[in-house]
């Protein structure tokens, strides 16, 4: 069991809510009071519970799989990834002040935090999953692909998903990787990232390098990652708070609706609106992002 403690603004139910979007997520009974996640290692899978604990702090307790040390320490840096920085946030909410749009949303979602994924193969994998298809249609075809590589964990007669991990994904033939949803592209980048993990090209220590250039150099040289899943990855991986993915569909919808263009923002206008919001560009887009989901 862990206690992680924030000493930011922190609201657990809209940070939640964020995290259980969509049903068929690997995060599963998602409410106000809790959510559960499956985690990877060595051992195999397992499931914590994370729950608020006072206003200003969250427990987060193993419930299927054995306590070691090395899971806990990996809990530890999945509270800290996924919660973010407190003293980033702070000067988010300054620097939000200055600016009529930034202020209304940080005001009216006052303690959601920038949901972060604590794992590089996870995110560039959801990246290639998403390219060119619906949000839910992309959730259909991780949760398949979950299922398909046994990694799901059961608890209270419900399972729970995770995602699979990069052996897993090698192991399957490309006919595997179709019944799962993926297209033959797809399918070849999926299994040359965990190919470039396998063989040490790509480390997830990558995360914590504190060359933010240098890192983006690098993931553009994968196949099937493009400048968007860069950006994705920099502000919801390396925690990069300025990082903006422009040529979001979601990102340019919120602009239209929040600026009231009238019409979806072309990747310009979102270039151009977006300066205004430097250097929290990543904080700004995850916030009118929620604006999408509070106000469909």
């Amino acid at each position: 069991m862990h206690i992680h403690t924030f000493n930011a603004p922190f609201s657990f139910s809209r940070t939640a809510k964020y995290i259980g979007r969509y049903e068929n997520a690997q995060t599963h009974a998602v409410s106000d009071e809790q959510f559960c996640q499956v985690l990877a290692d060595d051992a195999g899978y397992f499931l914590i519970e994370v729950t608020p604990h006072g206003e200003s702090a969250v427990r987060a307790e193993i419930k299927v799989g054995r306590a070691t040390d090395a899971r806990l320490a990996q809990v530890r840096h999945y509270l800290q990834r996924t919660f973010g920085c407190d003293n980033e946030l702070l000067r988010f909410y300054e620097f939000a002040e200055t600016n009529q749009y930034l202020k209304k949303w940080t005001r009216d979602y006052c303690g959601l935090r920038l949901v972060g994924i604590h794992s590089l193969w996870e995110c560039l994998s959801w990246s290639i999953i998403g390219q060119q298809v619906s949000v839910a249609s992309a959730f259909s075809t991780r949760s398949r692909l979950a299922l398909y590589c046994g990694a799901v964990v059961e608890w209270q007669d419900k399972i729970y998903e995770g995602f699979p991990t990069s052996e897993a994904v090698l192991s399957l033939t490309p006919d595997e990787l179709r019944e799962c949803g993926l297209s033959r592209q797809k399918g070849e980048y999926l299994q040359g990232l965990a190919l470039e993990l396998q063989l040490g090209y790509l480390r997830e220590s990558l995360r914590t390098e504190s060359d933010p250039a240098g890192i983006r150099r690098r993931l553009i040289q994968l196949r099937g990652v493009g400048p968007w899943s860069v950006e994705y990855a920099m502000m919801r991986v390396h925690g990069d708070s300025d990082a903006c993915p422009f040529e979001d569909i979601g990102l340019r919808n919120a602009i239209a609706r929040e600026y009231g263009l009238g019409r979806q923002a072309s990747i310009e206008e979102t270039k151009r609106i977006t300066e205004s919001w430097r250097p929290y560009r990543g904080y700004a887009t995850f916030y009118i992002w929620y604006t999408l989901l509070s106000n469909p």
